[in-house]
């Protein structure tokens, strides 16, 4: 559940854009309200093809501190036979070059069993003990992808920062909890998965409704999935967006995800535009270690985060996934994701079992005659 969990907290925000960085924000333009945003297609290394300024806002952090760094990886570019990598590195100097870059941590990329998935990450660095007026936090996407190499296979994104030797009062919270994240996954013992009786899979064929909200860049947006095993199908369309980094209009999409055939299709409504982009492997919509081995089982019978009710609730990492408690013969539903250090959220209610009509997940015609395949 862990992959498509991530999967679905984010692919109803989506964006075609690669990387972007909020946190510290990243240079130049930040957009994620559409595909192919240029603001997050940046290749050329070290900084993607934008240069810092000396009068450019920078983010102040404190020197040698723990830092929690948010990104979105906008379109995923996993490559079996050599899966890359996400890293994020630092530099001393306005304008440093490729050889100036010292890695501070690396995590392999993943399999998020289709393309066109914008997954938010929140990853906890030590920065150096090192003050520095003008410096560079970058965060790179290495995908090995031959099939991405029009200008690289990597995609860069960099953040102008100044270390300081004092405490920094807006920080402050950042700091303190990702300090903790790090002692807590030092002292973490290598332990087996444990299953639990509660651990469930939702129902083979249904869909829901959702929100998706992520308080740092103000953004909002509500939809329908639909979900179904037996055909290996899905479909998704947002239906409404808003916020700083949502453009209402802008957002609206539909879709579709075959992956039997391998493709998926996606529509900007209100550009007139689709996309074909290829699939990675179907996951099953499960909750638990009895499925999956990456959700511990946390608590039964407690109040839905944000619904009126009872859920179910696992955790893996950062992340807290709830399932109603009352199942059905068919399965239990899904009832949100919860990104604890951030406040970000997907909402999941009004769901409704299958089988549905075929049309459900048949591309509109625009699509099957005119689609493009996106960079």
């Amino acid at each position: 559940m862990f992959k498509l969990s991530l999967i679905l907290i984010s692919i109803v925000s989506l964006t075609v854009g690669h990387i972007c960085v909020w946190q510290p924000r990243q240079r130049g333009a930040f957009n994620i309200d559409g595909p192919d945003s240029d603001a997050c297609y940046r290749k050329p290394k070290p900084c993607g093809g934008i240069s810092g300024s000396k009068n450019g806002k920078r983010t102040k952090i404190q020197a040698g501190k723990a830092y929690t760094v948010e990104f979105q990886q906008n379109l995923n570019h996993y490559y079996t036979n050599n899966p890359g990598k996400l890293d994020i590195s630092f530099a001393v100097g306005l304008n440093p070059v490729e050889n100036d870059f010292r890695i501070l941590k690396s995590i392999n990329d993943y399999n998020p069993m289709n393309q066109i998935t914008q997954t938010n990450f929140s990853m906890d660095i030590r920065l150096p003990k090192v003050t520095c007026k003008q410096c560079v936090l970058r965060v790179r996407y290495v995908t090995n992808n031959p099939a991405e190499n029009d200008h690289g296979t990597t995609f860069h994104q960099c953040s102008d920062i100044e270390l300081t030797s004092k405490p920094i009062k807006e920080n402050e919270k950042i700091v303190k909890q990702a300090e903790q994240r790090i002692l807590n996954e030092n002292k973490k013992p290598n332990i087996p998965k444990e299953k639990n009786l509660h651990d469930c899979c939702a129902p083979q064929s249904f869909l829901t409704f959702f929100v998706h909200h992520i308080p740092q860049i103000k953004f909002y947006s509500s939809g329908v999935i639909y979900y179904d095993k037996p055909s290996q199908q899905m479909r998704v369309s947002l239906i409404a967006g808003d916020g700083e980094s949502n453009k209402a209009q802008n957002g609206k999409f539909d879709m579709w995800m075959n992956f039997t055939s391998g493709l998926q299709y996606y529509y900007n409504i209100h550009d007139k535009i689709c996309y074909v982009l290829g699939l990675d492997y179907f996951n099953d919509w499960c909750f638990g270690n009895k499925y999956n081995e990456s959700e511990d089982f946390v608590a039964k019978d407690v109040k839905c985060k944000s619904h009126i009710g009872l859920c179910n609730q696992w955790k893996n990492g950062d992340f807290i996934f709830e399932a109603y408690a009352e199942r059905t013969k068919s399965g239990c539903y899904p009832a949100g994701i919860h990104r604890l250090s951030t406040g970000e959220q997907t909402d999941y209610y009004y769901s409704l079992d299958g089988p549905f009509s075929p049309e459900i997940f048949q591309p509109n015609e625009l699509c099957l005659k005119h689609a493009i395949s996106s960079k």
